[in-house]
């Protein structure tokens, strides 16, 4: 993408930019390695966030500059040489619909979930219905009992029937 286009394309800059996520205790390595591969024609925005699941806190770079194939091949070997990903950005006029996609993507997913939770919870309830519930015909209410309850309890007598069984001798 030309920053500045004059007509000519020997006088454009090309701006580009490096993207990846990498441990939080490597970042001020990398800011070094970085700063003098590219003798400082380079800027590095770091941004840190917190993964719940991860081990290790980990931080987010981007790494723009303009200097050619030459400094973005060292920048990215640089990168590839550290614990964390590195990620291709597309150009700044596809941003925009691509995150809409990742957006429509995820309101997908969570749809799907509500569906399969909503689906899953009236299998139990239609699964533990009773066959014959209603009046005993003399005026007395019956009570009912959980079908999900009674398999639970079935299921624990058997298995304290076999731990028993598996601690016999022949």
């Amino acid at each position: 993408m030309g920053l500045i286009d004059g007509g000519d394309t020997a006088k454009s800059i090309n701006i580009q930019h490096v993207a990846g996520v990498v441990d939080q205790t490597e970042i001020e390595r990398l800011r070094r390695l970085i700063f003098r591969s590219t003798k400082g024609k380079s800027y590095m925005y770091i941004q840190e966030y917190d993964d719940k699941t991860a081990v290790k806190k980990r931080s987010v770079y981007i790494i723009v500059f303009w200097d050619g194939e030459h400094i973005r091949d060292r920048i990215q070997k640089i990168c590839d040489s550290f614990s964390g990903q590195r990620y291709e950005l597309p150009d700044l006029r596809e941003i925009q619909p691509q995150i809409e996609k990742v957006q429509q993507s995820i309101g997908d997913a969570k749809n799907i979930f509500e569906r399969t939770k909503q689906s899953l919870r009236d299998q139990l309830v239609q699964f533990d219905k009773i066959e014959g519930d209603g009046d005993a015909g003399d005026g007395e209410e019956r009570k009912t009992s959980s079908t999900i309850y009674i398999y639970k309890m079935f299921l624990a007598k058997e298995k304290a029937l076999y731990r028993t069984l598996n601690q016999m001798k022949w």
